[in-house]
């Protein structure tokens, strides 16, 4: 068993069968959007060392704030990958989500397996939106920003794609955090190449004996073999707080509300610790009480910088103040 192959395959492990409500089982005619968002609604993944059930949850949360002022909501999912792990889960019934990615084999993937009424994908980008006169309420950058060679376009064209008193919900990792530690290190020649076999071997020996035995056999079994990886697409920004919150200033946005994702994660603490609920579970409940400098990723919220917006309901609803 390759356990570097599993290493890379936890972060976005989920521990549900999606087959169990694709399409696979129910016909698309009996699909209803209400049972489809709602069956996924009650069966949010495990957590994990990256805290993207953390995420999820946050991100919903947002949403079901500004619910409560417009029933159904419209949400670009920006960079949404295969949907697996984020996309799917964000909607309520009567919602209209729209996930967008350029790499085809994810889209190709999200369509057959997640797509539904209320629910598309396409393989565009957000650029492409902005000239037909398409509007959302939210829009999602899920651990988009870093991959970007120009975060600030995509930036600008999601201002242009908001309503005016819309929100922008980013999560992104800490580009001087553990998890960029972590994988720096893992990429050095020669002691990166030893510290991932080291750690392989660890978990190959952990998952022969002792109290976590079979826990990575039962994960891999978990994910989905033909889940599509975008490798191509790296990280090539590195932000710091204070930089993402001046680049969504420049873009238009204003920060209003920010939290700690997770503590430790990259691919040492992912191979051994992925595996363990309890870990998962203290490495969420410790990023919450660390300093913003220390974790390895972020949750946002942005909203629109404009005096319309901070008097507006919604924004109240969010405690969104206007500056003096």
């Amino acid at each position: 068993m390759d356990f570097g192959v599993i290493a890379a395959k936890l972060p976005i492990i989920l521990h549900i069968d999606a087959q169990a409500i694709g399409p696979g089982n129910v016909g698309a005619s009996e699909v209803t959007q209400e049972k489809a968002f709602s069956a996924l609604a009650e069966q949010l993944p495990q957590e994990n060392v990256f805290g993207h059930t953390y995420k999820v949850l946050l991100l919903r949360q947002a949403c079901g704030e500004l619910r409560k002022r417009r029933p159904h909501l419209r949400i670009l999912d920006l960079g949404c990958g295969s949907g697996y792990a984020v996309t799917r889960f964000i909607g309520e019934p009567g919602d209209h989500i729209l996930g967008l990615d350029l790499h085809e084999p994810n889209i190709e993937y999200a369509k057959q397996h997640f797509e539904r009424d209320g629910l598309r994908f396409e393989c565009r980008s957000a650029a492409s939106l902005t000239d037909s006169k398409q509007s959302f309420d939210v829009v999602v950058l899920a651990d988009v920003l870093e991959h970007l060679e120009n975060p600030l376009s995509v930036l600008k064209d999601c201002k242009r794609l908001l309503v005016q008193d819309g929100l922008l919900l980013v999560t992104i990792p800490n580009g001087y955090g553990p998890f960029e530690i972590e994988s720096a290190i893992s990429r050095v020649p020669a002691l990166g190449y030893v510290l991932l076999k080291s750690s392989a071997f660890l978990a190959r020996v952990l998952n022969s004996f002792g109290p976590w035995k079979g826990k990575w056999t039962e994960a891999l079994t978990n994910t989905p073999s033909d889940l599509p990886y975008n490798l191509e697409s790296h990280h090539i920004q590195f932000f710091s707080r204070k930089r993402l919150i001046a680049l969504v200033g420049i873009a238009g946005f204003r920060v209003f509300e920010s939290k700690n994702l997770s503590f430790l994660s990259g691919p040492f603490t992912n191979t051994i610790f992925n595996v363990s609920a309890r870990f998962c579970r203290w490495n969420i409940a410790v990023a919450r009480n660390l300093p913003s400098s220390m974790v390895s990723a972020w949750f946002f919220l942005c909203a629109p910088e404009a005096d319309a917006l901070i008097d507006s309901p919604s924004a109240k609803m969010h405690g969104l103040t206007k500056r003096r």
